[in-house]
């Protein structure tokens, strides 16, 4: 882990209210890997008091992007940093994911949730066989569609209001299209389709479901103990540490 305080290379409006920030971090790109996480601290005085937990996009040789929305005054805030200005990151964090090999694996985001899972598609999609389900309020919010189309990605998109692709909810696709010879199914997105992917029947006992869940931290590195997370063996386990990215049949959601 490192605390370092970067450049920002970049910082545009891709959506609307969602962001996509590039920060010039040698060292901490270079090792952080799929399933990890950062914490950034906007500014260098005390208002945010504490640094915000952010997945990790894509990665250059030189750099890291995050994509953020935004939801608060600390989003807002960073939304107005320009390039050349400085913030402070903290990372890598969390647990890494084992990327399996030569499997048929599907991805499920939903909204924000397909930032992390363009980051571990990038690394997926050399030798396994991928499928995205991709679920949004309205077609403004769609954002990766080129960058997954790049890594030859077969994608279905479904939007609430009916803007762009089937008019639902991303879980009513995945549940009735899910392939039976799918080995890995992985979500990213709000608590509420992280739950529902976990209570779904599965098509076969062999699919393994990993979920990414998104909680409050205080530290991002398991002094504070605020992003607890209970397994099913009724001890808890911290997002930050364990996590953020757990087998959904060990935890309690």
């Amino acid at each position: 882990m490192q605390y370092q305080e970067v450049r920002i290379i970049k910082n545009t409006a891709i959506a609307p209210h969602i962001y996509s920030i590039w920060l010039e971090a040698k060292d901490i790109a270079k090792k952080i890997k799929a399933g990890q996480f950062l914490m950034l601290t906007i500014n260098n005085h005390n208002h945010p008091f504490l640094a915000r937990p952010f997945s990790i996009a894509d990665t250059q040789p030189n750099s890291i992007n995050i994509i953020y929305k935004v939801v608060g005054f600390g989003t807002e805030l960073l939304s107005r940093k320009a390039k050349n200005e400085k913030i402070s990151i903290f990372g890598p964090l969390g647990k890494s994911l084992k990327l399996p090999k030569n499997k048929v694996i599907n991805l499920c985001a939903g909204g924000m949730g397909i930032a992390p899972l363009h980051f571990l598609a990038k690394k997926l999609s050399v030798n396994n066989q991928l499928t995205l389900y991709y679920g949004v309020k309205t077609a403004s919010e769609l954002i990766f569609q080129k960058e997954f189309k790049s890594l030859g990605i077969k994608t279905f998109i479904t939007t609430e209001d009916g803007s762009f692709g089937r008019k639902g909810l991303i879980t009513e696709l995945l549940f009735n299209d899910l392939d039976p010879q799918t080995q890995y199914l992985y979500v990213a997105g709000p608590m509420t389709l992280v739950k529902k992917v976990a209570a779904m029947k599965l098509p076969s006992s062999n699919l393994q479901k990993i979920g990414f869940l998104e909680e409050h931290m205080g530290c991002g590195c398991g002094i504070c103990f605020c992003c607890g997370v209970k397994g099913k063996n009724n001890h808890y386990l911290r997002v930050c540490q364990d996590g953020p990215a757990f087998d959904l049949s060990k935890i309690e959601l």
